[in-house]
């Protein structure tokens, strides 16, 4: 009786194990098949660090760029709904980080200066000369930030998404966003992520749990592969080391003067009402909406008012259909 009763936590171990195993397996042989089933939609730009995927609609004077956060799987997808809506105010392009979505891994350092060097290649390679107005969502603010000190001459605006301020950035806590990233890793590489994915239990954290609701059927399972493909991935581990020193570097450079901004915040509570006033004062010509029941993807949660506001910006910077 006892030898049965010390065997049984050894005998629980090894199921686990093994059934971890197995869901590797899986986990290894869906993703090569994702890979081959679907294919990059858009078109490749070598960077110079690595080969860039980007997407581009629509056409006109004026260049949207969308700017994803930390670790978005696949910004054609996050995307699909503000570029459609905004393709019909000029050319839009979104693209891929270093290691997501269809765009290559890289072992350049990810600071700053490289970030914004990289970003200027790929709006380059649509249109030298044309005005880019800018849409940043979360860890992207500190992108799009950095980019308009270095061309302040080309950026007609910004558009922040339930982004944070450099102030708040450069104090996170990277050891926090370490630990998430890599406990997302573990899940993701034993399958239980794809696991629980297909029983409809999908992070909030990356969006998925709305996004994929909301995507046409045709592109939802490209948005779930991509999702399966990159929870957690080591590519935006690399991204995340240089949150601090990323956003120092920011808070050396100038403010923004009199290039307006619009900020769309998610209501989080009173710290990160403090965040969105700190990110308003970057810009002398500045609008910050807080918009009710939103969630940090707030363009997914909350897609209409979103559209309507950004609307509402553009026309302000006479920029119309």
């Amino acid at each position: 009786m006892k030898k049965t009763l010390k065997s049984k936590p050894f005998i629980i171990l090894l199921v686990l194990v093994i059934l971890l195993i197995i869901g590797a397996v899986w986990q290894k042989l869906m993703v090569n098949s994702e890979n081959n089933q679907y294919r990059a939609v858009g078109n490749f730009v070598d960077v110079g660090t690595y080969n860039a995927h980007y997407y581009t609609k629509g056409s006109g004077n004026t260049i949207f760029v969308f700017i994803s956060g930390a670790g978005t799987p696949c910004a054609y997808t996050d995307y699909y709904y503000l570029q459609n809506e905004l393709s019909k105010y000029g050319q839009t392009i979104s693209y891929d980080h270093a290691g997501l979505g269809w765009s290559s891994e890289t072992n350049a350092k990810r600071d700053i200066d490289s970030l914004t060097d990289e970003l200027s290649i790929i709006i380059n390679t649509v249109s030298k000369e044309n005005k880019v107005i800018l849409i940043a969502h979360s860890l992207g603010a500190i992108e799009a930030i950095r980019y308009t000190q270095r061309n302040s001459e080309r950026v007609l605006g910004i558009i922040f998404l339930d982004a944070g301020s450099p102030e708040f950035y450069s104090k996170d806590s990277e050891l926090k966003s370490f630990a998430i990233n890599r406990t997302l890793a573990a899940v993701r590489v034993t399958g239980v992520n794809r696991l629980l994915g297909e029983c409809d239990v999908l992070l909030p954290m990356y969006g998925e749990s709305m996004r994929y609701k909301n995507l046409p059927q045709s592109m939802r399972e490209i948005d779930k592969a991509m999702y399966y493909k990159y929870t957690g991935s080591y590519s935006n581990f690399k991204n995340i080391r240089y949150i601090n020193e990323n956003a120092e570097k920011v808070l050396d450079g100038k403010l923004l003067g009199n290039i307006p901004i619009l900020i769309l915040s998610s209501d989080s509570g009173r710290l990160w009402r403090e965040v969105q006033v700190q990110l308003a004062k970057w810009s002398d010509k500045s609008q910050q909406i807080m918009i009710d029941n939103a969630a940090h993807y707030l363009y997914w949660s909350n897609t209409k008012e979103a559209i309507k506001y950004i609307d509402n910006f553009l026309r302000g910077i006479h920029i119309s259909l």
